[in-house]
């Protein structure tokens, strides 16, 4: 089997534990681990963007720039992406996702000793949910074989026993905070605020500033109505008076996106009940 990884799911098996352990996982699971070359642009532009501690950037870089150019497929042509972008006009973007799709067309066509040795056998391995939904079909059509995510990446691991189940479920929930990396930074300006100013709180404050941690900690699809709840909360209320960066920071939180992932990533953890393995 062949696997074509995009950006976001290389930044999220790197940015777990900044080191490169799934990255060694990745490649005893498959015969080739390959990137298309506009990936590894992509990834050099946006390796920071969820990095809170800097002193994990110097991690990230060792091995993005050592290890991951490796795995660039210089394939020379365009015949490939020209189909795609012919048969996939309403979506087909100049970005890692749909030149990735590409790629394992071209491989699952020439790859191998005869024409087709990779039929059904060259993954697009992604956890951007909307070009799952672009390509599912094209790719399915074309027997080129599965786009996974890296919740389906982790899972192989865990049958395959280089991980525990512990380890799949901690990945899981922690996807979360990597969607919204102002959870993290508040969840530490909060965690801050309660151990070094404990004895100018009051009583309602302190239980108040632990249920707004609990509910930052615990994501689920009713966040954002729990958060509004403690917002409105007087004393609550004052502490924002002093903290007016935490505001901005539950602004954003409310305002993202990432709540939508939440309930998906929820129903695999539950699922996780039904893998058989030996």
């Amino acid at each position: 089997m062949i696997a074509y990884l995009d950006t976001c799911t290389i930044l999220n098996l790197l940015q777990i534990n900044y080191d490169d352990l799934y990255i060694k996982y990745l490649e005893k699971s498959f015969k080739e681990v390959r990137l298309a070359p506009i990936v590894f642009e992509e990834l050099r532009a946006n390796r920071f963007t969820n990095v809170i501690n800097d002193s994990n950037k110097l991690a990230l870089d060792e091995i993005i720039f050592k290890q991951i150019p490796k795995y660039i497929d210089n394939t020379k042509g365009s015949d490939f992406l020209d189909f795609t972008k012919k048969h996939n006009a309403s979506c087909f973007k100049e970005n890692g996702e749909s030149h990735s799709v590409s790629y394992t067309l071209n491989t699952s066509r020439f790859e191998g000793n005869d024409l087709g040795d990779f039929l059904l056998k060259t993954h697009f391995i992604t956890d951007d949910t909307p070009a799952q939904d672009d390509f599912n079909h094209f790719y399915h059509i074309n027997v080129i074989g599965q786009i996974l995510n890296s919740i389906d990446l982790m899972t192989v691991f865990f049958i395959k026993e280089y991980i525990t189940k512990n380890d799949l479920i901690k990945y899981c929930h922690s996807l979360k905070y990597l969607y919204n990396k102002d959870v993290s930074i508040l969840l530490t300006k909060l965690r801050s605020y309660s151990h070094n100013f404990s004895d100018d709180l009051t009583s309602k404050q302190k239980i108040i500033l632990t249920n707004l941690i609990d509910v930052l900690s615990n994501l689920d699809s009713d966040t954002n109505d729990k958060i509004d709840n403690i917002k409105n909360n007087p004393d609550f209320e004052k502490l924002l008076i002093k903290n007016k960066d935490w505001k901005e920071l539950l602004t954003k939180i409310e305002k993202s996106n990432f709540r939508e992932k939440i309930p998906y990533i929820n129903r695999r953890i539950k699922d996780f009940e039904k893998l058989w393995f030996i």
